[in-house]
């Protein structure tokens, strides 16, 4: 009996470790499909480094969970960063997951800062950053408000990333808007002013584990602006499976609980 007890709980120890090996592997490799849809869009004309983009959507895009990451929101409310990419309405998406911090990230296309290639793109970051936090409105399932609200935003998101100077200010001629709402336009303006890009902020993305094969433009799917869930650290999960070892003789105790990963 003693030697059926010891070898329960060398399986038990054995079984814990190997769990909290595997969850931390799951969670570093995990990912999470969206279906996009119209979350609050209005069509504008606008340009990117002097190329005319006639009917370019902006402002909410809702994206709804279809598979994955259990962690991750299952209805979320956003706007892009990539104005050069796409997501199509009602195609689905992949993304890794965790998800991706902003800072350090140079965007997909094209690239953001104000194209001096004298480090920009890192007060940019800080600005479009700042932007989402401080008018989202957000909660748990994203941002939120009145379409002309939300197409704002998105107009401030892209404007912050590709005329943010290295001076933090958004001066830069990169981004520019010649038509649309008007209201979303003048509200997009005032949130610019006074932008300094030193929030301290880091920031988060969907970032899109699929190329451009996805699109039927050969364009590379968009990154999505997102607050993470707070999930606990590999490291985390790791000690917490250590802490069961010493309880590895009641076996059907522990097999009884629900794991948490």
């Amino acid at each position: 009996m003693k030697k059926q007890m010891k070898n329960s709980k060398r399986a038990i120890q054995t079984l814990a470790f190997a769990l909290a090996v595997g969850c931390s592997i799951s969670a570093a490799s995990a990912s999470v499909t969206y279906q996009v849809n119209n979350g609050g869009l209005e069509s504008f004309n606008v340009a990117i480094d002097g190329n005319p983009i006639n009917g370019a959507l902006a402002g909410g895009i809702q994206i709804n969970k279809v598979s994955g990451d259990a962690s991750m929101p299952s209805s979320y409310v956003t706007v892009c960063t990539d104005i050069e990419g796409t997501v199509y309405l009602g195609q689905q998406y992949t993304f890794n997951t965790p998800v991706t911090p902003f800072s350090g990230q140079s965007g997909l296309n094209p690239t953001w800062g104000d194209g001096s290639n004298d480090g920009s793109a890192a007060e940019a970051i800080q600005n479009a950053a700042h932007l989402f936090c401080a008018y989202g409105n957000l909660t748990s399932t994203g941002m939120s408000g009145t379409t002309t609200y939300m197409a704002a935003l998105q107009l401030a998101v892209w404007a912050a990333l590709y005329d943010t100077t290295v001076s933090g200010t958004v001066t830069g001629t990169r981004f520019t808007v010649s038509g649309g709402d008007a209201v979303a336009i003048a509200l997009a303006s005032s949130w610019l002013l006074g932008l300094d890009g030193n929030y301290g902020l880091t920031g988060y993305l969907l970032y899109p584990s699929q190329g451009r094969e996805v699109n039927a433009d050969g364009e590379p799917p968009q990154e999505l602006l997102i607050v993470p869930p707070a999930v606990p650290e590999p490291t985390t999960i790791i000690a917490g499976a250590l802490l069961l070892l010493p309880f590895g003789g009641s076996t059907l105790r522990i097999l009884r609980k629900k794991w948490m990963a």
